[in-house]
């Protein structure tokens, strides 16, 4: 822990209290790496596959996984930057990208983790993780931003809008700190307490529910449409008609392998869409909606496409 004292003469310095982190972070480090080596194995029979369905699943299991194991690195980094900040007059709470500012003069009590029995946490909670919320006898609702793994690590802070869980192994010089900051007067007119986001998480897309909603419907009629390409693939002649789109013209004649770029043009629809509608979205919310529905329709108009190439091949 990094310790400076508070003094009400000259500047007061921010004092970083850190938990342990070592078993949270290893703990988040090794499942990502399972989940990026099982990655790698799906990824590697699906390279290797002929065009069906299985292949296609496949993929979907490798992506799946890849993006698995890149939560749980987001995860520890969480662990890992996790800090309690006593500054001049609030209490930061850093977690990953995300900081909780509270105002010290909304902190009621402070109330020792020894003192109170143990409740279930929801949220992210492995061994040295635990990130989430629970219901605490005699405090309520409480949010836990915590490496404990005994009772006696955790400290409570009750205040007038939120309690918290932190891990504080200096209690004592905790409690003081914040103590000789809450004396001081008020530099300035006090703020609520709020969370804030940095970097990617601070995008509005992942508050947007309507956006979430309209990428995640366009994910899946892109998967259709490969579901369907790579389950009807296989059943085709080396040589097929391609007269699509039907114009009563010459019929041509090609590889089968054409039908394929169907699907890759839908995938690659699919994440430039994706990429596109959440920078405008960050601008523009109704431009970035109606980016992120569109891909949706893209999506059903090529599918229809591809049914009806494959019906007429």
């Amino acid at each position: 822990m990094v310790h400076a004292s508070a003094r009400t003469r000259g500047a007061v310095k921010p004092v970083t209290f850190r938990p342990p982190r070592a078993l949270g972070v290893g703990v988040g480090l090794a499942a990502a790496a399972w989940s990026l080596a099982f990655a790698v194995l799906a990824g590697r029979a699906a390279l290797g596959g002929d065009p069906e369905f299985k292949t296609l699943l496949a993929w979907v299991v490798c992506a799946a996984l890849a993006l698995l194991a890149a939560t749980f690195v987001n995860w520890a980094y969480g662990v890992f930057s996790l800090a309690y900040v006593v500054e001049r007059d609030s209490l930061v709470i850093r977690w990953g990208f995300r900081r909780v500012v509270i105002p010290l003069d909304s902190v009621l009590r402070m109330v020792p983790g020894r003192t109170m029995d143990q409740s279930r946490i929801h949220g992210l909670n492995w061994w040295g993780c635990h990130i989430g919320h629970a219901d605490v006898q005699r405090i309520g609702y409480t949010l836990f931003y915590s490496t404990h793994r005994a009772p006696e690590q955790l400290l409570y802070i009750h205040t007038t809008q939120e309690s918290y869980a932190l891990t504080i192994l200096d209690q004592a010089r905790f409690a003081e700190e914040l103590q000789s900051r809450a004396a001081l007067s008020p530099v300035e007119e006090a703020h609520p307490q709020r969370s804030t986001a940095t970097g990617l998480a601070a995008l509005p897309f992942w508050r947007d529910g309507h956006a979430i909603s309209a990428a995640a419907l366009s994910a899946l009629a892109c998967l259709a449409l490969c579901g369907f390409v790579f389950l009807r693939y296989p059943g085709l002649p080396d040589l097929v008609q391609l007269n699509f789109p039907y114009t009563g013209g010459i019929v041509r004649i090609g590889d089968r392998e054409e039908l394929l770029k169907l699907a890759y043009l839908g995938i690659a629809i699919q994440v430039t869409n994706l990429v596109v509608g959440v920078a405008v979205h960050s601008r523009e919310r109704a431009a970035g909606l109606w980016l992120l529905a569109a891909g949706s329709m893209l999506q059903v108009l090529i599918l229809a496409a591809a049914v009806a190439a494959f019906e007429r091949s």
